[in-house]
């Protein structure tokens, strides 16, 4: 009798929230644990008059949509009144809920390309985290209430401190990388410090973190970056911020955010790039600098402590490796996509490639790739985006054309895509 009274009750007691942020829809950059991949059936054609579901006029900025609760948030930045705004929009209609604004007391200096709005904010379902540069942490809820915040120091990073915030185990988790520089864990309830890690070696970094979960181990990954040589792939102990074990000799400049999959992680770790003007002033000379240069992509099989380079390193190539934008794992391959619209599939276990050529659109990529119903889709600051067949075979099954450059990864909810222009937030979907 007792026990059929414990069970009513607890078959009519309320559900505890999930704590689980992977379980979202799009809950931070490049989608559930920086994958890269969503859900539903996505259109394959789509432009501004074609497949819109909705439009709405966004300020400037770089961090890409995330998605949650029938919401959409981005951050923008207003160069004269020297705001940063993070902004919900209603994810039905385009309708824009609420916008919450901070002034800085100074803004960040960025790279000519980037902005002070660039971090990706992170939701758990209950609020929403975001991270600026040249302001620090804030915490609101769904509702645009703020919470809490965290007054950081101007973030004195060369470029501009772009790496997001990510939510792990119910921990808020940051790369910090400037002249101080390090990991930071806070409580996502109040913003309190978990723990902090020093990552002085690594100062000059724009990698967002990673969320390594294998073998009953809870893991952290951060790649380097700087301008001095043997940075590393570090991987940290997601309780309490202990290196557990690196990849070192990494050449400098790490950007791209690493991807897990099928027992494995993956990284670009790019070399010194040309600043774009030097590229067009000198196509040869930057062709042959890249053809020379030490980037590399490398896979990594779990396990083992302190350096590992000998022992774990499954396969490590120089063919394909990228400048900014990160891997994408699928299907079991892992695509890397260059500048000039080079795209490079590789089986993900051996690192042989299974194909490489152009994609139709040329130009810098600064967005990175995302997949969803065997198809992967690939966008070009020159705002288009490829549409590819997720076969093992190049099928380029679309060139879309919008009216604004796109340096923001878009998002794919429940078959719709989500596509921040320099001007503008899509949402395109078959009607």
């Amino acid at each position: 009798m007792v026990s059929a009274i414990l069970l009513l009750i607890a078959m009519l007691a309320p559900a505890p929230p999930a704590d689980d942020s992977s379980k979202l829809a799009w809950p931070q950059f490049r989608g559930p644990n920086s994958s890269g991949i969503g859900a539903g059936k996505p259109t394959v054609e789509f432009g501004p008059e074609k497949n819109v579901l909705w439009k709405v006029e966004i300020g400037a900025g770089l961090s890409s949509p995330v998605v949650a609760k029938g919401r959409i948030f981005v951050t923008e930045y207003n160069r004269d009144a020297k705001q940063l705004s993070t902004v919900a929009i209603d994810q039905r209609n385009g309708k824009i809920l609420w916008r919450r604004s901070v002034t800085p007391e100074s803004i960040e200096k960025v790279h000519d390309i980037s902005s002070p709005a660039a971090p990706t904010p992170v939701t758990d379902g209950e609020r929403v985290y975001v991270y600026f540069g040249s302001y620090g942490l804030i915490a609101y809820d769904l509702d645009g209430k703020q919470q809490w915040e965290r007054r950081f120091p101007v973030a004195e990073n060369i470029y501009g401190a772009v790496a997001s915030p990510i939510i792990a185990n119910n921990l808020l988790l940051l790369n910090h990388q400037g002249k101080e520089a390090y990991l930071l864990a806070v409580n996502p309830r109040d913003g309190k410090t978990v723990w902090k890690t020093d990552r002085s070696a690594f100062q000059y970094g724009w990698s967002t973190p990673v969320y390594w979960k294998h073998d009953g181990l809870d893991e952290v990954a951060v790649l380097g970056g700087d301008f001095q040589p043997d940075q590393r792939l570090m991987v940290y102990n997601l309780a309490d911020g202990a290196e557990r074990w690196w990849i070192a000799g990494l050449p400098p400049c790490g950007k791209s955010t690493p991807v897990i999959g099928g027992g494995m992680i993956y990284f670009n770790a790019p070399d010194i790039i040309l600043e774009r003007q030097a590229e067009q002033q000198n196509p040869d000379r930057a062709a042959n600098l890249y053809a020379n240069n030490q980037s590399r992509l490398v896979a990594v099989r779990p396990g083992g402590k302190a350096a590992v380079n000998d022992t774990n390193v499954a396969w490590s190539e120089h063919k394909g490796a990228l400048g900014v934008s990160s891997p994408l794992y699928y299907n079991g391959r892992l695509y890397t996509f260059q500048n000039g619209g080079i795209v490079f599939a590789r089986n993900a276990q051996t690192g042989e490639l299974v194909y490489s050529g152009r994609v139709g659109p040329g130009g810098y990529f600064y967005s990175s790739p995302i997949a969803a119903d065997n198809k992967i889709y690939i966008a070009s600051e020159g705002g288009v985006i490829a549409v590819l067949d997720g076969s093992p075979e190049l099928k380029v099954l679309a060139q879309n054309r919008l009216d604004g450059g796109i340096m923001a990864t878009p998002a794919i909810v429940d078959g719709k895509i989500y596509v921040r222009t320099d001007s503008a937030l899509y949402a395109f979907g078959a009607k």
